[in-house]
């Protein structure tokens, strides 16, 4: 199991933000292999950086803003800036891929480059995913990508991802047309949303009511359900017991926890309670799970981790 709070944290004003490679470079690298048999799900969040995904090998499914998406052998997504996004496994099928996440803030070398190249095409009113693949324009990309990852020389590895970015880039604003007004407010739904899910994802180990929910994205039980469904496919009471699940999930591989302390540090009322719903959204018991899932996925970063970089 995966899960992006290892690279993904929450900033003050609520904000998500990625713990980069190397944190004086604004971009994240990785290449990412998920086994047949095993789970695997990067959860639902968002940031300002641009996220570019491609399999290399296998099928993996892929969610923006509510739509489901499934990627095959030679497909890939580039994701826009602040949308809610997450991938899972598809049970039996493996999955081989590169994932490259970096912040605008790399292609502004100037206010009129961001103002005229970059603004335009990052707000709320603009595209909120481009599929790619080797029948059109984006190809482009997927050849960026697969250079990138696979001929980049270490020597100037953060040199050869800006020259990457900006050949990515320059070719989103060749084919992508700008939308008329970029100076609109995203659309209070997403923004409350996105208030409803950090409050379950800040408060899941936390006895949470509907009424408590609905509450921080300031709405009725009703419009707040609705919203659920629409961009989790959960219900709000489903989507709070799927993520006390990832999160025992990252316990049961990465501590030594009992059972019983890793049900109660994730907000399930007894260890029963925990091992039965486990068991219907699993298929197996923590224990069997823990037993056959205490494993790292075999990522291989890009960037090295760094304490410092020559500029």
């Amino acid at each position: 199991m995966i899960n992006m709070s290892d690279i993904i944290t929450t900033r003050s004003d609520r904000a998500q933000i990625v713990n980069y490679n190397n944190p004086l470079f604004e971009c994240f690298a990785v290449k990412t292999y998920y086994a047949p048999n095993r789970t695997y799900h990067v959860t639902e969040h968002w940031h300002e950086d641009l996220e570019l995904l491609y399999v290399i090998d296998g099928e993996l499914k892929y969610t923006v803003n509510g739509k489901s998406i499934i990627l095959h052998r030679g497909e890939g997504i580039c994701v826009n800036s602040k949308r809610i996004h997450s991938n899972h496994s598809i049970p039996g099928k493996s999955c081989a891929y590169y994932c490259s996440v970096f912040h605008p803030s790399l292609l502004a070398s100037s206010k009129y480059i961001e103002q005229t190249y970059l603004t335009p095409l990052l707000g709320p009113n603009s595209f909120d995913y481009l599929l790619l693949n080797h029948n059109d324009w984006t190809h482009i990309i997927i050849d960026e990508l697969e250079r990138l990852f696979e001929e980049s020389d270490p020597k100037c590895t953060e040199l050869d991802i800006l020259e990457t970015s900006f050949r990515i880039w320059k070719n989103i604003y060749k084919h992508v047309e700008a939308p008329i007004t970029t100076n609109e407010p995203a659309s209070p739904k997403i923004g409350a949303f996105k208030s409803m899910m950090l409050f379950i994802q800040e408060h899941y180990n936390e006895k949470i009511s509907l009424e408590d929910i609905a509450a921080a994205g300031n709405m009725g039980k009703t419009l707040c359900a609705r919203l659920f469904k629409e961009y989790v496919s959960k219900t709000p009471g489903e989507y709070l017991i799927y993520y006390r699940i990832q999160k025992s999930i990252e316990l049961l591989t990465k501590t030594d926890l009992s059972i019983t302390e890793i049900s109660y540090a994730t907000g399930f009322s007894s260890a029963s309670h925990y091992t039965k719903t486990f068991h219907e959204m699993m298929g197996c018991t923590p224990l069997k799970y823990r037993k056959d899932n205490s494993y790292h996925v075999n990522d291989q970063y890009l960037i090295p981790q760094k304490d410092s970089m020559i500029r």
